[in-house]
């Protein structure tokens, strides 16, 4: 028995190249995209690390021209005296604020 065998036609052949351009370029253009993808990721990764940066390096320039010439909160307050004629007088402890008699 021999096996029946079929023409080959410029159609079959072409059509046969053109399907395989058709599923190479589909294959490139995703990997193209998985690309862009990871590229993305990278360039929004290092533009908010440079964000956090600036954000701190602003902090510290507040923090450094601001330290000593800041108005601060005084530690005593001064007396007060009420209509019974005490003197009341508040000072600030690490729990906060202290009212005494004095």
């Amino acid at each position: 028995m021999t096996a029946a065998r079929t023409p080959i036609s410029a159609d079959l052949v072409l059509g046969r190249i053109v399907y395989t351009l058709r599923q190479a370029a589909r294959w490139m253009l995703k990997g193209l995209l998985a690309i862009a993808i990871v590229f993305m990721a990278g360039v929004i990764a290092v533009i908010t690390a440079a964000a956090g940066l600036f954000i701190a390096a602003v902090a510290v320039l507040l923090k450094l021209t601001t330290g000593k010439s800041a108005p601060r909160r005084p530690q005593y307050a001064g007396g007060e005296t009420n209509e019974s004629g005490i003197t009341l007088e508040a000072h600030r402890t690490a729990r906060g604020w202290t009212v005494e008699p004095r």
